[in-house]
């Protein structure tokens, strides 16, 4: 699994992202009612923002987040020293989880992830789990992508980062399919549009600021050097702060049982 925003900030922007309405985990997760005792993972955990959430509505679960990342885990354990959280260090997509949970989220993770990625962690997630288990997975389409400009020059530079990225921009589509034919059973899919204006367009585009300075790396591979990558990141959060100018993507909220 390739994550490219690596930035010294990059859980504590992830804590902020949660902030903004069409991020909510408290939306995210409603319904879902986890028994006492039961065994829970959080599989790419970042800054185990949502384990804290977990355990905090549910006090007696027994919750655990993993992450390839030991900056993020370091973040998350620090932020979490006073609960009972566990956190350790594992793929998700090349190696199988070693115990066996009730339940397993995976949030906001899919798309950093190419289809064939996403196939094998789903069968990792469905040998995870034990039977009768659930797994819920959010992720989002189109983000980035949508950016409704009229700028040739920006849209072509969009598609130039599109083709780059390691990951699927547009892959939480085919979440319920591959769960389908992963063998997961009783699948629902929540579509939800994700779309940024006013006081919640301000908070996004500062987000899109942050990332871009995490993964100026990447940016930097695509555009040849630093100062063209920067070049970028001024063209495309000037136009993404346009009201008039959509700004936009759509939010799987995918639940299934492995039965």
């Amino acid at each position: 699994m390739s994550y490219i925003l690596q930035g010294k900030w990059e859980e504590k922007r992830l804590d902020d992202q949660a902030n903004i309405d069409q991020f909510s985990i408290q939306d995210e997760l409603k319904g879902i009612d986890i028994p006492p005792g039961a065994k829970v993972l959080d599989a790419g955990c970042g800054s185990g923002i949502l384990c804290r959430f977990l355990e905090g509505k549910f006090p007696e679960i027994e919750v655990s987040g993993c992450d390839q990342s030991i900056q993020s885990l370091s973040y998350a354990q620090e932020n979490t020293k006073n609960i009972s959280s566990k956190y350790f260090q594992h793929d998700i997509v090349r190696d199988h989880l070693k115990d066996k949970y009730d339940y397993i989220f995976n949030r906001l993770v899919a798309h950093h992830l190419g289809e064939e990625q996403l196939k094998r962690t789903i069968q990792n997630f469905f040998q995870a789990l034990n039977e009768g288990g659930k797994i819920h997975i959010v992720d989002v389409d189109g983000v980035f992508l949508n950016l409704g400009t009229t700028s040739p020059l920006l849209r072509e530079k969009i598609e130039k980062v599109k083709q780059a990225f390691n990951g699927d921009l547009q892959v939480a589509r085919y979440l319920p399919s591959l769960l389908f034919e992963t063998g997961f059973k009783n699948i629902a899919c929540k579509i939800e549009v994700m779309n940024f204006q006013g006081r919640s367009r301000v908070l996004e585009v500062e987000q899109w600021k942050e990332r871009f300075v995490s993964g100026l790396s990447f940016y930097g591979e695509v555009f040849g050097n630093e100062f063209e990558a920067k070049k970028f990141f001024k063209e495309y959060t000037q136009e993404a702060a346009k009201e008039h100018v959509p700004l936009f993507c759509n939010k799987f909220i995918v639940t299934a049982n492995k039965s």
